[in-house]
């Protein structure tokens, strides 16, 4: 049997797993109560895999499409690997039982609109995505029995796993193909970054599974770790975030992973009754990500559950996108998050300079060395010297084969001068300072004033600040130039803000999020400039 460093592809690393551990847990399932309600061991994850392989072989060939959508992890996880086991491309989409209004079915539509599928893999239960694709396979009434059918098919490193679509934070969702080796290469980096073994305790995730995140936090790094993997649902964090911190405390976990705005909403919603009766002092790992890091979020959180043990050095602060399949960026392991003050006008003419008075920025950690890292000029795409802002450009094995069905988009294959080819435009400004990464925002969601160039949630920022009434604020340029701030409230205010021309009242609700959580600007601010969205007049 082939050591798991030997391992070519997804398929020869499940059955591996298989064979090693068949009666280890490989997924646990909670409830809404926090409760175990499913659970699957890696040998009967094996089966299920290989009875949808043949049966999605009696419908579609290898090299075929097939979108998920299911609302059930212990369904989802078995169909995913299916379709590597029968060769044929995955597209892990949404789950929803409405139609249109809702954000869940739009990205479901627009992701079948893009990737053009010959057949949908869903839940029995009746789902809206059946609407969308001729053909649907409802896996979960799949017969075990049908894995003594399975022929296995060529796969290989170079095979496409899986088609991963982008939250659309900045327009519509484009799906990234990631091959088996950019899996294996991005797991192994996160094993690096942060070391396990099958008999550490289980990890619990509640990031939605179709979201790269979530797919290799929850699904894929497990499996490589031979680890369990607790799952909870996205809409049971959202309605409860103290079941996420339980369940870590309930499993002793020693690794958790999520997004800022999970830790921002566990120090905001947790009461002090519940935050007193955990344990978090056994977490060793606690990766965070966003773009930027606020050092608010990090300082919030670490203040709010040091009663519960949670030390503040366990904070993995990571960079990732899907187009690099998840991991770009992280740590340092020893001594938690680095914190750095630099001077916020330097930063808007696109220079690094630390500052003790300026603003604190959590750097992103160090990128992996099989990973190769260049800030580039956004323009020009010429390297730029130490503590300069621009663009952050990626080659590595990690980095996607293109977006799918754009043979011909720009964003991959790129060249840097003196560095050699394979870049990825990430299409995020950022800096190298001290040998760490920091990552600013969204290329496409900068906002130039005046030859500076300054951050949309600064502006943001400082308009919710400015009154007590305003919940959340969007800011964009409109057609003249302007600086536009929409601010959700439910009074009428009248602020004013540096840089700022315009705010706009708005209603709560008006703001548009990514499935993920992010604000999406773009949509935001072409819902508002067109009047399609009435609750933003």
């Amino acid at each position: 049997m082939p050591a798991l460093a030997e391992l070519t592809d997804v398929v020869e690393l499940c059955r591996h797993q298989a064979e090693c551990f068949p009666d280890r847990r490989s997924h646990v399932f909670l409830d809404h109560t926090g409760n175990e309600s499913a659970a699957l061991t890696f040998g009967e994850l094996d089966l299920r895999a290989r009875a949808i392989a043949a049966r999605l072989r009696d419908l579609v060939g290898p090299g075929a499409c097939a979108v998920l959508s299911h609302a059930r992890g212990v369904d989802f996880v078995p169909a995913f690997l299916g379709c590597l086991y029968a060769g044929v491309v995955a597209v892990p989409a949404p789950a929803t039982r409405r139609t249109h209004g809702d954000p869940r079915f739009e990205r479901l539509a627009d992701i079948v609109a893009d990737a053009r599928p010959d057949l949908l893999l869903c839940g029995s239960d009746r789902l809206a995505g059946r609407g969308l694709v001729d053909r649907a396979l409802p896996t979960d009434l799949v017969d075990p029995a049908h894995a003594e059918r399975f022929q296995p098919v060529p796969v290989g490193p170079d095979a496409i796993s899986h088609v991963q679509y982008t939250s659309g934070a900045t327009g519509k969702p484009k799906g990234v193909v990631i091959t088996h080796g950019n899996v294996l290469a991005n797991v192994r980096l996160i094993a690096g970054s942060a070391p396990d073994t099958p008999d550490r305790p289980p990890t619990v995730t509640w990031l939605p599974l179709f979201h790269d995140m979530g797919l290799v936090g929850g699904v894929l790094h497990p499996l490589y770790a031979g680890r369990t993997s607790v799952v909870m649902a996205p809409q049971d964090f959202a309605r409860s975030p103290v079941t996420w911190l339980a369940a870590l405390d309930r499993y002793r976990a020693e690794f958790a992973a999520a997004p800022a705005l999970g830790y921002d909403r566990c120090a905001r919603q947790v009461t002090d009754e519940q935050r007193d009766a955990l344990d978090l002092s056994r977490l060793r790992v606690a990766v965070i990500s966003d773009e930027p890091l606020r050092a608010e979020t990090v300082d919030a959180f670490a203040a709010r559950f040091a009663r519960s043990g949670f030390r503040r050095e366990a904070f993995f602060p990571g960079y990732g996108l899907a187009e690099s399949t998840v991991l770009v960026s992280g740590g340092p392991r020893a001594g938690g998050p680095v914190i750095t003050a630099f001077d916020p006008e330097e930063l808007a003419a696109g220079r690094v300079r630390p500052s003790p008075h300026g603003r604190r920025l959590v750097a992103s950690g160090v990128p992996d060395p099989a990973c190769t890292v260049v800030i580039t000029d956004p323009d020009t795409g010429e390297p730029l010297p130490p503590d300069r802002v621009g663009e952050i450009r990626v080659a590595g094995p990690s980095v996607g084969a293109g977006y799918w069905r754009r043979p011909d988009d720009p964003a991959f294959g790129t060249t840097v001068p003196g560095h050699g080819g394979g870049f990825l435009r990430t299409g995020n400004l950022g800096f190298r300072h001290d040998g760490l990464l920091h990552v600013r925002c969204r290329l496409a969601d900068a906002i130039t004033v005046d030859g500076r160039v300054l951050m949309p949630y600064d502006l943001e920022d400082a308009v919710v600040a400015s009154h007590p009434a305003i919940r959340a604020a969007c800011a964009f340029t409109d057609p003249a130039g302007r600086v536009v701030v929409l601010a959700e409230t439910r009074e009428p205010v009248a602020v004013e803000v540096p840089d700022v021309d315009l705010v706009v009242p708005v209603r709560p609700g008006t703001l548009r999020y990514t499935t993920s959580g992010k604000l999406r600007r773009a949509d935001t601010r072409a819902a508002w400039l067109s009047g399609r969205d009435g609750r933003t007049r």
